[in-house]
């Protein structure tokens, strides 16, 4: 039987057609860290963050995969939709939230001082999404201007260097 699964999937992994997307090694890489920040217990705006990348490099992967346009911003409609249908079934697996305080100039040039709870999934998600369409547009800039990319799989690199740094922030501001 174990023979029979081994050889299933070695045939299944031959028969995966070639793929020039954004890619998915960048969206299996960061749903791989997204599993792994829960494993180990990480704030949830830290998880937050991988979920958010995850939806958004599935979104430009599935938007570069479908070449003919149907309708005008096509690829951002699709990169909306990846995120919302990612993000809001996952809001709720967040238990914690944090407070943002905001100052508002009132009517009469007086400061009101405003706080607003915020999911830390949710919070973190959006900056995720973000630091992934960083990633994305800096790899293709380098790209552009060198004519290929530097090294092999540097979408890869650049899009989790930046999702570690902006953990690596979020993990001390949330400390």
């Amino acid at each position: 039987m174990k023979k029979l699964f081994f050889l299933l999937l070695i045939l299944f992994v031959i028969g995966i057609p070639v793929v020039y997307a954004h890619c998915p090694l960048c969206t299996a890489a960061v749903g791989a860290a997204a599993v792994s920040a829960k494993y180990y217990g990480l704030d949830e705006s830290i998880i937050g963050i991988f979920i958010g990348a995850f939806a958004v490099s599935t979104g430009l992967w599935i938007s570069r995969k479908i070449k003919k346009e149907y309708t005008k911003f096509q690829p951002h409609i699709i990169v909306a939709l990846s995120f919302l249908l990612t993000v809001i079934p996952l809001y709720s697996i967040g238990k914690e939230s944090i407070y943002l305080p905001v100052l508002i100039a009132g009517a009469s040039g007086s400061v009101i001082n405003k706080v607003y709870w915020i999911n830390k999934i949710l919070l973190g998600s959006l900056i995720g999404s973000l630091i992934a369409l960083l990633g994305f547009w800096v790899h293709m800039f380098i790209k552009k201007i060198n004519g290929k990319v530097l090294f092999p799989f540097q979408g890869i690199a650049l899009t989790l260097f930046l999702l570690f740094i902006g953990s690596i922030g979020i993990y001390f501001l949330t400390r």
